[in-house]
């Protein structure tokens, strides 16, 4: 009977992304502008690899076009399906019960990262239903959702080569699916100098070299793409168009964001975090003095030291515009705070968690972040790479309740739906 409640739950919440599907959902504000600019894409595709590769690689006749710096992975994918089926919305009916996966996923990743396997590790797992980002991509049949599916392929396989039963083939299905991740979206290749790492410190020479020459062999295609595109289009003008170097204004933003999230996970022990900075000030003052002092250098110094895009920026940095706020102190204010609670969260692990942190942030040397980057990439990282003991006390002892868990993210959900809807009238 509570199996059949489980599946209860995660059938009417799959049934909610039809449902957003049928009404044109557009919670995330641009999902469906993209699914409208790369549907044309898609079918040029369809009708030859040539001329879907020239109208990608060229856009629409504007000075930048942007889609250039992505990869075509994914629209040459779906337009294989819809020469096969030759029918867009059966396509993404389709897409959206492959998405719908997603949520099962991120159990197992839960149930094998912490070895426990209880109903609140379930019920955590369909937290995902709730993002708006992920629900925008599934219901637009845009490709952050297949990226983000292959990632948390790749995490699980990853977790599983370093439970008790260690497989090579573990290993090398990891990498494979972080490989076919990064076919999709380019920015998690990054995330491979991790799982080398891990991988060599494990695997003897042998298997290892053989993992990196297969990796080699999976990527010539698209080493082959960024030739023709560096060697015949302006490739590198894009990227420096879009791209940024300013990696402190960018973490800034992704440390705001990633303190969204935890929220609802800490709110419940923030007098233990008290209790524990209480004996260790040293360490909010080694965050703090730094960043204010980096403020105050870029406010009456040097004014570019803190560049933020007036676009994207995430629910904080959106909070702020419309309060008025000074956003480089509400933001820089913010970074420290996630900082202090991440640092509280990585004590077990620092080094490696960090490494974790940094590799997250150079993912996106964007001129502009949005928060759909990091959700719901910031599940897998806070609960699928992060090693913590305080995460794992209150995931195996049920520290935090689920009802303020789906509370707070429900709330954030019908707070964009609403945002998003009134934006678009």
């Amino acid at each position: 009977m509570l199996i059949n409640k489980k599946l209860a739950v995660y059938i009417i919440l799959t049934i909610s992304l039809f449902l957003g599907f049928l009404f044109e959902e557009n919670s995330s504000g641009g999902a469906r502008y993209d699914h409208n600019y790369f549907s044309e894409t898609i079918k040029n595709f369809s009708l030859g690899i040539q001329l879907g590769f020239d109208q990608f690689v060229k856009g629409d006749g504007g000075v930048i076009n942007g889609s250039i710096i992505h990869s075509p992975g994914f629209y040459i994918l779906v337009s294989l399906l819809l020469k096969l089926f030759d029918n867009l919305l059966f396509i993404q009916i389709l897409y959206l019960v492959l998405c719908s996966t997603f949520p099962y996923i991120f159990y197992l990743i839960l149930k094998t990262n912490y070895n426990v396997n209880s109903d609140y590790v379930f019920y955590l797992s369909l937290i995902v239903f709730l993002s708006p980002y992920f629900r925008s991509s599934s219901i637009w049949l845009l490709g952050d959702s297949l990226g983000l599916l292959f990632f948390s392929l790749s995490v699980l396989f990853y977790l599983k080569s370093k439970g008790q039963e260690k497989k090579i083939l573990d290993y090398y299905i990891s990498f494979i699916f972080l490989i076919m991740c990064c076919y999709i979206r380019y920015y998690y290749c990054i995330f491979a100098f991790y799982f080398i790492y891990h991988i060599y410190k494990n695997l003897n020479l042998k298997f290892f070299l053989y993992l990196i020459l297969i990796s080699l062999l999976l990527s010539i295609p698209a080493f082959y793409y960024l030739y023709i595109v560096i060697n015949n289009y302006n490739f590198l003008g894009t990227l420096f168009s879009f791209g940024s170097i300013n990696l402190y204004s960018n973490s800034l933003i992704i440390l705001s964001i990633i303190l969204f999230y935890l929220i609802p996970f800490i709110l419940d022990k923030k007098f233990s975090i008290f209790l524990y900075y209480k004996d260790n000030f040293k360490i909010i003052l080694s965050f703090f003095l730094p960043i204010i002092l980096i403020y105050f250098v870029d406010k009456f110094l040097f004014s570019d030291l803190i560049e933020f895009s007036y676009r994207g920026g995430g629910i904080f940095f959106k909070i702020s515009k419309i309060l008025h706020f000074e956003t480089k102190l509400f933001i820089s204010i913010l970074a420290t705070i996630s900082l202090v609670v991440l640092d509280y969260l990585f004590k077990k692990d620092r080094l490696r968690n960090y490494f974790l942190l940094i590799t997250l942030i150079c993912c996106f040397p964007l001129v502009t972040i949005y928060q759909k980057y990091i959700d719901p990439l910031v599940y897998l990282f806070i609960f699928g790479l992060i090693n913590s003991d305080y995460l794992k006390e209150i995931i195996v002892n049920e520290k935090i309740k689920i009802f303020s868990i789906y509370f707070y993210f429900i709330t954030f959900y019908v707070l964009t739906l609403t945002y998003y809807y009134f934006q678009g009238v």
